[in-house]
């Protein structure tokens, strides 16, 4: 059995003080719109130093890209174990479920922004945990016959993905007047059947 490694004072010192200049930057992002804040500014406002902003981020794009690899956990750590329906197209509506709950809990004023053309270059990186768990589902659906065949994984989870992120748009579009992961479920509940096998 292997032993969990327990962390140093240090190593706890250095995640709360990632975590906190993310937050205070997702906190001015969301106030002042990311083009209008300095990386500066996020680290007068977390307590820190320049210096200690480019300890944990490159650049103020790094903050974006946390977001976004934040997102690749939640995926990981919480939603993979939860995919539980027993029909593939269920499991993909299940999925979307918690796309959608994750993009309101990260707030439609941080949505906004990444919902820019110059910051959403991680929406379309290949390889990222999110991508790849909903591929697998896909497989596991083509290989029982539930998903149809005649388009490759890849191109089934892209066109779920624009599907998605057009609907996400839509609510950033309106100030998040509609309950997101109930329009998110009542539009997969429809589009996931073109994909039936």
């Amino acid at each position: 059995m292997m032993e969990e490694k327990k962390l140093t004072n240090r190593q706890i010192q250095a995640i709360n003080t990632k975590n906190r200049i993310y937050q205070v930057a997702i906190h001015l992002l969301e106030k002042k719109g990311y083009e209008n804040i300095t990386i500066g500014e996020i680290c007068n406002n977390a307590g820190v130093s320049v210096g200690s902003f480019y300890n944990y981020f490159e650049s103020k794009n790094d903050i974006l890209a946390e977001i976004y690899k934040r997102a690749d956990d939640y995926f990981r750590d919480e939603v993979a174990q939860y995919l539980t329906s027993s029909h593939t197209l269920d499991q993909i509506i299940e999925y979307f479920g918690y796309y959608a709950k994750y993009n309101e809990a990260v707030g439609i004023d941080t949505m906004r922004q990444l919902y820019n053309a110059a910051n959403n270059k991680m929406f379309v990186k290949k390889g990222r945990y999110m991508q790849t768990l909903l591929q697998e589902v896909i497989k596991k659906g083509q290989d029982k016959n539930e998903i149809a065949k005649d388009m490759t994984v890849e191109n089934i989870s892209e066109y779920l993905f624009i599907a998605a992120r057009g609907l996400i748009y839509d609510w950033c579009l309106h100030d998040g007047q509609k309950n997101l992961p109930d329009a998110m479920n009542k539009f997969m509940k429809r589009f996931v059947y073109i994909f039936k096998g």
